[in-house]
């Protein structure tokens, strides 16, 4: 696929106009006409920019969109005069050196979480504190707005600490970067989103990231961690936009293109979940020790509150995590997520395309745990409880790499992998998944595979070659070639979800007897598993653990984990996947082994519970382009259909 982007780079060569054209193509193809109509508020000022020029104070009789911003009161919306449509908005000043926004706040040693305050993120070109709408949707070709400094002279283009709303805008060059400050209480500004900073909820439509970098500092700290290349926001809803060619690089850094919060400072444990429907995420890159989310890092509210991100009908592809090679291995490094990294919450996928997006570093094991992980998607793995649930139905997720080894989805220590149906996957790595918990129903966690689900699928069986950007060049992957905006699906993703609505079962089961010397329910694990695959796994199967009777579960809920009572048996557990070895498949003693139970009496003093909760499941009536599915008697698999 590489030689293919590089034909299709020489041939996007020539005039800037014939590239504006085939930017305005892309883009019809990618949104449809039907986001041309304005969208906007109801109530309040329409405030019109008339002039690409950044100056201050604007000249008498005209209106920058320095000028607009400043003036613009609740309820008010920022247009964009006909005569700029296509223009680029070159911002050449600093309007804050000390953007105000709120970030996180850590104390103590070891330092520990203290909430969210306001803190110093540093220089923006704009900045506006208060709720904004910057709405270039009259204009067909929208506006382009980016700053125009060079490396002497950074700043991220707009700080809003408050609500966004922007459509039809590209946001492009700016450049955030930890900056010293004489205050002890934060010795240094937070580099915290290259073009957008939000503390609030960012709420994009048709609107281009690309082409942003933030860079933290080279030592270890957490506040001189590099987050959000492109975007970083606390709530995030994006529609039919494009975030590439963006970049993160530091000591510590997620996120290459986008860093999305969740809605962390919300009360009563209830996040905020964001939302991405229609977008293309490709071409960013990580570049750290400490390295998180190519493409993008879900935080999803963080331990304190949980929320979930959902991708509709997305591609994700060619964003890069990769070692810093000037910063000595010292400690611990990780590099993890190389399309989305889950450092918290929950995930949804719907209908999208995660593919070609890579992880590359030095492989180790810190405290009995991989430091490296998926290619393509990968959760953290945690002594708390953090990452919750993956939801995934009519996606692909394939080609993405581990230090050039296939390596797709590394769940880590979720909580649940639900399958919708219709998933063709490469690699997948279910060796961190939290083991069973009885008492909360929970001995099944990987609720997959189902109808139509495939493992071991490669990029080659499912994908054609992808569309480019016309204008946007990768960072990722591919960098210094034009960024993906998505692939066609091919041979085993064609016609496949019918269109009626089907529905799956998915299996909840545990046992009455745990946290009791007499349990022996892993005696009969084993030998059902000798009895069921005897085939394939042989009739002694687990014999050299021995008798297990009294390893269990004993809990308490809120410390399950990290309480010593209980290792023996996540160990156990552990021993017995390690010994089944992939024989039974990627997915080990998923829904399909815990659904072979029958309810009632194990042995003298357990008894066994299984349960089957049924949800319905549709195909999305789009693609990513907005074409209607399906185009023939079946739809397709992933976010684009033939």
């Amino acid at each position: 696929m590489i030689q293919f982007a590089q034909a299709a780079f020489q041939g996007n060569e020539g005039s800037e106009a014939h590239r504006a054209r085939r930017d305005r193509l892309a883009w019809a193809a990618l949104l449809g006409a039907a986001l041309l109509a304005e969208v906007g508020c109801t109530s309040g000022r329409s405030i019109v920019v008339d002039t690409l020029e950044d100056v201050d104070p604007a000249p008498s009789g005209v209106t920058t969109l320095r000028a607009a911003i400043a003036n613009a009161g609740p309820g008010d919306r920022i247009t964009f005069h006909a005569s700029l449509d296509g223009g680029t908005i070159v911002l050449s000043i600093v309007g804050e050196n000390h953007s105000i926004l709120k970030g996180e706040v850590y104390a103590g040693g070891p330092p520990t979480f203290q909430g969210y305050r306001d803190r110093d993120y540093g220089r923006s070109a704009l900045y506006a504190r208060k709720d904004l709408t910057i709405d270039a949707s009259s204009l067909p070709d929208g506006i382009t707005v980016r700053w125009g400094g060079d490396d002497a002279n950074r700043a991220r283009v707009l700080a809003v600490y408050g609500d966004l709303t922007m459509r039809n805008v590209t946001v492009t060059g700016g450049f955030s970067s930890a900056e010293p400050l004489e205050d002890p209480a934060q010795p240094h500004t937070l580099a915290r989103g290259g073009g957008l900073a939000v503390w609030g909820t960012a709420r994009l439509t048709r609107c281009t990231v690309s082409g942003n970098r933030i860079s933290g500092d080279e030592g270890a700290s957490r506040d001189r961690g590099a987050y959000g290349g492109g975007i970083f926001a606390n709530g995030l809803e994006l529609d039919d936009c494009v975030v590439s060619g963006n970049r993160a690089i530091g000591y510590g850094a997620a996120g290459g293109g986008i860093y999305s919060v969740g809605g962390a400072d919300r009360q009563g444990g209830v996040g905020t979940d964001s939302s991405l429907t229609r977008c293309t995420v490709s071409g960013n890159r990580v570049t750290a020790q400490h390295a998180y989310g190519g493409g993008i890092f879900t935080l999803s509210g963080g331990p304190d509150n949980l929320a979930t991100m959902t991708l509709t009908n997305c591609t994700v592809a060619r964003n890069l995590v990769e070692d810093h090679p000037l910063l000595p291995e010292a400690g611990q490094y990780y590099y993890r997520g190389g399309g989305i990294y889950m450092g918290g919450g929950s995930l949804s996928c719907v209908s999208s395309t995660i593919a070609e997006n890579a992880v590359s570093g030095h492989a180790a094991v810190f405290s009995g745990k991989p430091n490296m992980g998926g290619g393509g998607l990968a959760a953290t793995i945690g002594n708390a409880h953090v990452v919750e649930d993956v939801w995934m139905r009519h996606s692909i997720i394939v080609g993405n790499t581990m230090n050039g080894v296939a390596q797709d989805w590394f769940t880590g220590s979720l909580l649940f992998l639900t399958s919708g149906g219709h998933n063709l996957l490469g690699v997948l790595d279910v060796s961190q998944i939290l083991v069973p918990v009885p008492d909360w129903m929970m001995l099944s966690r990987k609720h997959f595979p189902k109808l139509g689900d495939r493992v071991g699928v490669t990029g080659a069986q499912v994908l054609d070659w992808p569309h480019l950007h016309a204008s946007v060049v990768s960072n990722g992957t591919d960098a210094g070639l034009p960024a993906v905006l998505w692939y066609p699906p091919a041979g085993l993703a064609l016609d496949q979800v019918a269109p009626a609505s089907y529905s799956l079962a998915h299996v909840h089961a545990g046992y009455t007897g745990f946290a009791q010397p007499t349990d022996d329910f892993l005696n009969h694990v084993l030998l059902k598993l000798r009895t069921d695959h005897a085939s394939t796994l042989g009739s002694d199967f687990g014999s050299g653990l021995g008798d297990l009777t009294g390893v269990t579960w004993r809990g308490p809920a809120t410390t399950w984990v990290s309480n010593p009572e209980n290792q023996a048996w996540i160990a156990a557990w552990r021993s017995i996947d390690a010994q089944i070895d992939g024989r039974l498949g990627q997915v080990v003693l998923g829904d399909d082994f815990w659904g072979s139970f029958t309810s009632g009496s194990v042995g003298e003093a357990l008894r066994v519970t299984v349960s089957r909760e049924t949800q319905t499941y549709r195909l999305v009536t789009t693609d990513q382009r907005g074409q209607a599915r399906p185009a023939g008697v079946a739809g397709d698999i992933g976010a684009i259909e033939r």
